[in-house]
């Protein structure tokens, strides 16, 4: 899942609690209700755009597109091997240094708080004081808590004067109120740029006061008394963010719901609603996924397969393979090792039915095959392999890079072949598997993209006289941006350098995909100056 993808979501799913919390739960007295509610939001802002379910969409064919031509890997080698293009500034990158470094910054404020309360504890004189331990320290201006410690500046604090200020604090400290300010600064060093996450960090800690007043109140100092003690400390710098202390808020809003007795349990029903909207979210965030419907040949394949003697082939999947030579240290001798990249998400389908399975993180499968049965590997951007199953219970497959060839053809009227499907499954088995894979696509159409080509070649022979043709070699990335432009012959030519900014400038495409997920693929395309 992409970085803006998630923010986007942890966005919206913010900001949806917090029009609850305004809209119904702003002025209610439940207080410890409210605040698992908004520690809730908070860690469902954090989890559930990470969460994806997946629904089935029903197909009835697949495109087959005969504008791309395969060739062979070896045909398509570069004479000379252009760099990427840098006429562009990459400004998704830009922001995600940006980003990185604020991050980087906040990160380092909140271990630096921490580290500073951590030597406040340790040179502190600490005492017990109704079951808590009290950290006494001259620098202190102003009762805090901070984790299990409660901080005063002078043991003077602990008489019957400031009894208010320090229940005050025990509240907190009792109630393991540093949790909830922990989890709202950390959300904010990830969400910095959110100012729904700054928001929604103050409520918590305001919340988390109007806990600590009803505590304090509970516990029989008299509210006017509570009140007076209130305004004498209205002046004075916080302490920290990380820490409960008495001045987070003297506003006018903390005095009145001290005195709001909402407390209906048939209030509480309104947190319901927040049920939901998770639901909501979760079908929002959901994935289809493509599967075809069977046709009647497939019935016919699976006969004869079901007549053949079975067992399990297991494999891995490579993109490359290579020797090297590594050194025994037991041994002190050199070794040949074989090293393999592997691909997930290679499709594996025995030839005929839809009968297969796909590669795991790891490249590595399993499949019920029987003698004599085809297995194709397919995976966009790759040569598809086809393997005939013999005895061997164990096979490593090396996939090689292809090149697709681009081809003008307006009056191409290719079929729609859509592939034998496997006619059922018996309970308990895997799911049957479908091939689902796309070639990268140009945004404007294939019709479009020759238009503009030949455009962009007329003009040229306008300024400068050309002639001939080049071969241009490119590269489009996940992201559906064209990447290493190569002329493969002319390479040293005035055509090739003005062929290749021609091919660069045409670089709105939408990415391959191998069963969803996007990958890269190498093209050829001709440029025709004659």
């Amino acid at each position: 899942m992409e970085l803006l993808t998630y923010f986007a979501r942890s966005f919206l799913i913010l900001f949806l609690f917090l029009g609850i919390y305004q809209l119904l739960l702003r002025n209610d007295a439940h207080f410890k209700a409210i605040r698992f509610f908004l520690l809730f939001g908070l860690i469902t802002a954090l989890c559930l755009p990470m969460v994806e379910l997946k629904y089935t969409i029903w197909l009835e064919q697949v495109e087959h597109n005969e504008l791309f031509v395969q060739v062979d890997a070896e045909d398509a080698a570069p004479i000379v091997t252009d760099t990427k293009k840098t006429d562009q500034i990459n400004w998704y990158a830009a922001g995600m240094y940006f980003y990185l470094l604020v991050t980087g910054i906040f990160i380092i404020r909140i271990i630096w708080m921490l580290i500073k309360m951590l030597l406040l504890v340790r040179s502190s004189r600490r005492l017990i004081y109704k079951g808590v331990t009290v950290c006494i320290h001259p620098k202190v201006e102003m009762p805090f808590v901070f984790g299990n410690w409660m901080f005063i500046q002078h043991a003077r604090y602990l008489n019957a004067q400031h009894a208010e200020i320090i229940n005050h604090e025990r509240v907190h400290l009792l109630q393991q109120h540093w949790i909830d300010v922990l989890l709202s600064e950390l959300f904010i060093v990830f969400q910095w740029f959110n100012p729904f996450a700054w928001h929604y960090a103050r409520l918590i800690k305001q919340n988390l006061e109007f806990l600590a007043d009803r505590g304090v109140l509970q516990s029989g100092h008299k509210y006017e008394n509570y009140i007076q003690t209130i305004i004498c400390e209205t002046m004075g710098a916080e302490v920290s963010v990380l820490t409960n202390h008495f001045r987070f808020s003297q506003n006018k809003r903390r005095l009145k719901m001290m005195k709001n007795d909402k407390k209906s349990k048939w209030r509480l029903l309104k947190l319901l609603l927040v049920l939901p909207i998770v639901g909501s979210l979760l079908w929002a965030f959901s994935k289809p996924v493509y599967e075809y419907r069977s046709n009647s040949e497939s019935i016919n394949d699976k006969t004869v397969q079901d007549e053949k003697e079975k067992f399990i082939l297991k494999g891995n999947v490579f993109s490359q393979i290579d020797t090297q030579m590594i050194r025994n240290v037991d041994t002190g001798m050199f070794e040949e090792k074989i090293l393999g990249y592997q691909l997930p998400g290679t499709s594996i389908v025995i030839k005929g039915t839809s009968i297969g399975t796909v590669a795991d993180k790891d490249g590595s499968f399993e499949l019920q095959v029987s003698t004599g049965d085809e297995v194709v590997f397919s995976f966009v951007g790759f040569e598809t392999q086809i393997f005939k199953v013999e005895n061997k219970e164990r096979i490593d497959v090396e996939m090689k890079r292809s090149t697709y060839s681009l081809e003008p053809n307006p009056s191409n009227e290719s079929k729609d072949v859509p592939p034998k499907l496997s006619p059922e499954q018996k309970e308990g088995e895997k799911p049957v598997f479908y091939i689902v894979e796309d070639m990268p696509r140009y945004v404007h159409g294939m019709d479009n993209y020759f238009d503009e080509l030949k455009r962009m070649v007329k003009e040229a022979k306008q300024k400068e006289d050309l002639s001939g043709r080049v071969n241009v070699r490119f590269k489009v990335d996940p992201q559906g941006k064209i990447e290493d432009i190569t002329a493969m012959s002319r390479s040293n030519e005035k055509e090739a350098k003005y062929a290749k900014k021609m091919v660069a400038k045409l670089d709105e495409w939408l990415p391959g995909k191998q069963r969803g997920k996007a990958v890269s693929c190498y093209f050829t395309v001709k440029v025709d100056f004659n």
